[in-house]
């Protein structure tokens, strides 16, 4: 028989088995101890952050980049592409086959030899015109040809793997580099370009502008959104970077960061991926960025005040490749097809404007002193029946130029086939030219192990991420062009020119 007894809470407390009693000398013992614990901790734990943040003030080593400029230009039509840059196997025709160079629109005996392989024609509208380099370069076209046009070496699959007329537009001779290439921006700028890319270029970050740039317009793509203004600025960014770096340095003396693996470099990461950005919020930062005017390396080697605005903007976002803000830098160029229209109208004042982007490519690399690599893409070549002089302007000189006359079309004597390798140091890359040329009427064939223009473009731009990766292929662009089905590794790197 069970008898139930009502307790009260403290008859419970006072007789609970085991339960120890509580006198009141323990009770304000562990009363106080309780208080001067609380009171004392913000101060300890305080003066413990302040000394681990004033001993471990965030270092923040700069951005990753990669310098070292990448270009492209599509020239989109049937240009005279051999009054271009041609390989000393074809110059070497040239200048004993008549027929030969009247094709190309050249006049076979007026070569000039700019590095170990590459050759031009001096007095065509685009030689003649590289050859000036840009308006008042230091010590004048001398200068530029010793300091510039010698450091270079050329590279190209040869062959007639595109379509005239403008037919071939569409066939992927467009590539893209992406984060393929380190860089601030962390995407490529795109210059006009609106025709289908090669297949494993799609889908890379790219920002694509107007096909007459203006540095302002390029200093857009730097821009916050809302305008760093009011709130959004770089004195508030900075405010929040440093919040949240001393957050974490609070945090590590009660969870023990620094002390699990890995969680010095996890404090360091999120702290500087912060700071590295606060520049961005300044408004002025892009067109700090993109105004060569104001860029002091680029002014102390050219006037660059007497640059057309496009050719300002070409000269800045070359340079900012250069220098691994941008990834690459690519430019089509849309009304080229040649054949039957005016040399002193139509053919001369395009391939003097060509040269010119050509010329902004190396100026920014040689202010910039970095490698540079330059791709020439077309989809149809005009073959010519020779020369005729023109009379223009170039760096505010008149002088006589001589531009192909173009005739029918030709099918191509490259497709996605040209590269250019700069070294400011002078040792450029040995680099080979692919296919056969026949040393009569100067057409070419493919090379046997180069299948389509999609493994050209590959392999061109493969060449010039190697190339400006000191001699190592980017595994993620070698992934890219695996997944997006360009033939195998073994077949691409085939197709690599160095």
């Amino acid at each position: 028989m069970l008898i139930k007894v009502k307790k009260t809470w403290k008859d419970l407390r006072d007789n609970k088995p085991r339960h120890e009693g509580t006198d009141r000398r323990t009770f304000l013992s562990r009363g106080l101890a309780t208080v001067a614990f609380g009171v004392a901790l913000p101060d300890i734990f305080l003066t413990d952050f302040a000394n681990k943040a004033q001993a471990a003030a965030l270092v923040c080593p700069p951005p990753t980049l990669t310098p070292g400029a990448i270009g492209q230009i599509f020239s989109n039509g049937g240009s005279s592409i051999g009054s271009r840059f041609i390989s000393e196997a074809q110059a070497a025709s040239a200048a004993v086959s008549k027929t030969m160079a009247n094709n190309y629109g050249i006049t076979g005996a007026n070569l000039v030899k700019l590095g170990p392989n590459l050759v031009i024609d001096g007095t065509s509208a685009f030689g003649f015109t590289l050859l000036q380099g840009p308006p008042g370069y230091t010590g004048g076209p001398t200068a530029w040809q010793a300091n510039v046009l010698n450091k270079l070496s050329g590279g190209g699959h040869l062959g007639p793997m595109n379509q005239d007329d403008g037919a071939g537009e569409n066939t992927g001779l467009v590539g893209d580099i992406g984060l393929f290439k380190a860089s601030q921006m962390g995407a490529d700028l795109k210059l006009g370009v609106n025709v289908t890319l090669a297949k494993w270029a799609n889908g890379l970050s790219a920002h694509t502008l107007s096909r007459s740039p203006t540095p302002a317009a390029l200093a857009a793509t730097f821009s916050l959104t809302p305008a760093a203004t009011g709130l959004t600025n770089a004195g508030a960014l900075q405010n929040a970077t440093d919040a949240s770096n001393a957050l974490a340095n609070a945090m590590d003396p009660v969870l023990g960061i620094t002390a699990r693996i890995g969680g010095s470099q996890l404090l360091t990461s999120a702290g500087c991926g912060f700071t590295n950005n606060v520049p961005l919020a300044n408004p002025t930062y892009g067109s700090t960025l993109f105004t060569p005017t104001n860029i002091a390396a680029l002014t102390s080697k050219m006037t660059v005040a007497n640059l057309t605005t496009a050719e300002q903007a070409y000269l800045a976002a070359f340079y900012q490749s250069a220098m691994g803000v941008a990834g690459g830098v690519i430019i089509q160029n849309n009304g080229m097809d040649y054949h039957g229209t005016s040399p002193a109208n139509t053919i001369a004042p395009a391939d003097i404007a060509e040269a010119r982007q050509v010329v902004m490519f190396l100026a920014a690399c040689d202010a910039a002193q970095a490698r540079g690599a330059f791709i020439y893409t077309t989809n149809g070549q005009a073959i010519s029946s020779g020369v005729q002089s023109v009379a223009t302007t170039i760096n505010g000189a008149a002088v006589n130029v001589n531009a192909p006359v173009a005739q029918d079309d030709a099918g191509g004597a490259y497709n996605g086939g040209l590269i250019i390798f700069y070294d400011p140091k002078g040792a450029p890359p040995v680099a080979q030219f692919t296919g056969t040329v026949n040393a009569t009427d100067g057409s070419v064939k493919v090379d046997p192990t180069v299948g389509s223009s999609q493994e050209a473009m590959a392999g061109l731009y493969l060449s010039a991420l190697k190339w400006i990766n000191n001699g190592t292929l980017p595994q993620s662009a070698l992934t890219a062009m695996n997944a997006a089905g360009v033939a195998g590794a073994t077949a691409r790197t085939k197709t690599v020119l160095i």
